[in-house]
């Protein structure tokens, strides 16, 4: 997800009817702050470009029925001398987005022109797709299969990995074998996921980055803190990243994933792991992780023999990258005159599903109203818009939704311009915030 992108979930309208007309939250958006990248992830001048080769696509015999994707980047240095270090990156499409919040082989090509890491071949892996085909609708979305390899509990995405994925990529690169020359990290169930490849094969992975981990309860993740306890100490070295605001769910506390993250921190350092932590102000977003990835790459390799001595405080550094501050309504004028009235359209994704969202509004009475018409596939659902008002040039109304399967209210607060509207949809979920940007383009007439 995130993110993605914001990972907050904003499924299609419901079609079922309520007995009185929804009333929008009395709240302001409650927004995460953003993370901005570091020079360390993006181009500089003078640094040796490295090749990223890919799509592949790959058909797993462990993981059978499935069809993904794989590139490797090659960095410049790469001489084919000697075996390259190795860094398996899930969620490949999303972690090699030029225009992410990751770009991950930016970093690399940074990293290793300061030699601050060892020259490394990165290896980024879309999960699966159920079937033969992996659409290219997609993109940087979700493949179905995704929290049945990432946030299982079994050996079957490390044997992938080890036993099929990488023997294929080694067939034309030489790959670092030692566990300490190798990490692997994710994002998000891609976090638990890395983790998982780790702690079922400690001899192939010594080296763990977890960005947000989902070491919650999708599919039984929220025991690793009592395993990690009681099972006899790994040879892992393991970065968590994760924030104040990730995904809190204090109705079911194996679901919250900043609560459970912390209990993996506190597990880690009760057991005497090489384990390090910085927790954030974001939320379940990959912002905070990409800005701060530099400095989790720099802390796994960092008595690497091929890297560079510092004295830096990694760990310290990477705690100091601070937000920048949420503007809500940067251009809210309670005095302009607008006429929100027409159309206004836009999508939200949910993995390989895109839902599109048509908004009608008309001015009644001095008041808005309307329609939110949504369709996803062949199905198509409307409902009116209620408790409508235009405040100068904010545009805000509630409409009855279905949120994480369940019968909700969406909040819809945004600012009305020439070209569409921009602003933030409310939701909440067990009690939480679960708010989102939202950005709509004016239908021409």
């Amino acid at each position: 997800m995130r993110t993605l992108p914001a990972l907050t979930l904003l499924v299609a309208l419901s079609s079922a009817t309520t007995a009185a007309e929804p009333t929008r939250a009395a709240r302001d958006p409650q927004v995460p702050p953003k993370y901005s990248l570091t020079a360390d992830s993006l181009p500089q001048k003078d640094v040796p470009k490295g090749k990223l080769e890919g799509p592949v696509l790959f058909k797993s015999k462990v993981i059978k029925d499935t069809v993904r994707k794989y590139w490797v980047h090659v960095p410049a240095q790469y001489t084919g001398e000697k075996p390259a270090s190795v860094l398996v990156f899930h969620d490949g499409a999303r972690a090699i987005n030029p225009a992410g919040v990751l770009r991950v082989p930016q970093v690399l090509d940074n990293l290793i022109a300061k030699k601050q890491i060892p020259v490394t071949i990165g290896v980024f892996i879309t999960p699966g797709q159920r079937g033969d085909t992996f659409p290219d609708s997609i993109g940087t979305g979700n493949p179905n299969n995704r929290d049945r390899e990432y946030d299982v509990l079994t050996d079957a995405f490390a044997r992938m990995v080890i036993d099929e994925i990488l023997p294929e990529v080694g067939q034309k690169y030489k790959l670092a074998k030692e566990p300490e020359n190798r990490a692997i990290g994710g994002s998000s169930s891609g976090g638990i996921c890395a983790f998982t490849v780790a702690w079922e094969r400690p001899a192939e992975f010594r080296n763990v980055i977890s960005l947000i981990g989902s070491f919650t309860n999708i599919h039984g993740g929220h025991v690793y803190p009592d395993l990690v306890r009681k099972a006899d100490k790994k040879p892992l070295r393991v970065f968590l990243q994760d924030g104040e605001q990730d995904n809190r769910s204090p109705r079911n506390l194996d679901r919250d994933w900043y609560l459970q993250n912390q209990k993996m921190i506190a597990a880690l350092k009760e057991k005497g792991y090489d384990h390090a932590a910085v927790v954030g102000k974001g939320g379940h977003s990959d912002d905070h992780g990409g800005a701060i990835l530099p400095f989790m790459l720099r802390w796994v390799w960092r008595d690497h023999p091929d890297v560079a001595k510092s004295n830096d405080d990694l760990v310290a550094l990477a705690a100091a990258v601070k937000p920048e501050p949420v503007k809500l309504f940067p251009n809210h004028d309670p005095k302009a005159t607008v006429d929100p009235t027409g159309k206004y359209a836009w999508e939200v994704r949910q993995g390989n599903a895109v839902t599109a969202f048509t908004l009608t509004v008309a001015m009644k009475d001095g008041k808005p109203t309307g329609t939110l018409e949504s369709k996803r596939g062949d199905a198509a659902t409307s409902a009116p818009i209620a408790d409508a008002v235009l405040e100068g040039n904010k545009l805000m109304f509630a409409v009855a939704t279905r949120n994480f399967g369940r019968e909700a209210v969406a909040t819809y607060q945004g600012i009305v311009t020439g070209t569409g509207v921009t602003g933030w949809v409310l939701t909440d979920f067990d009690g939480q915030p679960r708010d989102a940007a939202w950005s709509a383009k004016r239908a021409k007439e």
